[in-house]
């Protein structure tokens, strides 16, 4: 299962294969500074240092500072939607035994549904704090340079589109009242939820709470009309 998404690579193309693992080597350079300084940090001589290449190579894959944040952000866009993919089949395995009957029923018949949705919510939220905080500190980094950087904001909405489409069909096979509307709201909890998780030491993250969080909101969705 693939995610599509209009967010594309805007350097300079390659055909060779030693070419473009340069490329991927000095986009992989670019997104640890990000983690370590925000996207102001990235400069062609700052990232060359990290990838350990010449500078000459930078400038030669990116002809400008824009393009090489535009793909810096491209490249972490397209880690971060693998992640999301996984999460999604993740949601869709409790669903999968229940042929012959509605979510709707199934609620109605056992309370538990609900609550295995938000223990797999709870588990993914909770992997991404611990196992994957530079992932999450970078999506904040960009997410703050969007509101200075128009193109980079216009990035972002298309990722953010792709998040919500995907999340969205996994809101349909559960059959809720208003899917599209149910994974921004969803989205935005998990994201809440990830940023303050950033803000305490990982053995202060209280999984009790991210999971009573998590099931109230599904309740409040499918207990409206």
């Amino acid at each position: 299962m693939n995610l599509n998404t209009d967010v594309k690579y805007q350097g300079r193309k390659t055909s060779r294969a030693g070419s473009e693992q340069r490329r991927r080597l000095i986009l992989e350079a670019a997104l640890r500074i990000v983690v370590r300084e925000g996207v102001r940090g990235i400069r062609h001589r700052a990232v060359a240092k990290e990838a350990e290449v010449p500078l000459a190579a930078t400038t030669y894959y990116f002809k400008d500072i824009q393009e090489l944040i535009n793909d810096t952000f491209t490249l972490y866009a397209e880690q971060a939607l693998e992640v999301v993919n996984l999460f999604s089949m993740r949601l869709y395995e409790p669903l999968s035994g229940g042929k012959g009957k509605s979510f709707v029923e199934a609620i109605a018949n056992s309370h538990g549904m609900l609550e295995v949705i938000a223990d797999n919510m709870t588990q993914y939220v909770v992997e991404q704090i611990l196992e994957h905080r530079e992932s999450l500190v970078a999506e904040q980094a960009f997410r703050y340079e969007a509101i200075l950087n128009p193109h980079l904001r216009k990035l972002g909405h298309v990722h953010k589109q792709a998040l919500i489409q995907k999340l969205t069909d996994v809101m349909n096979l559960i059959q809720s009242p208003q899917p599209e509307a149910d994974a921004s709201i969803v989205i935005a909890v998990l994201h809440r939820i990830e940023y303050e998780g950033l803000l305490v030491e990982p053995e202060e993250l209280n999984k009790e709470v991210i999971y009573s969080t998590l099931l109230r909101q599904l309740s409040l969705m499918f207990s409206a009309d």
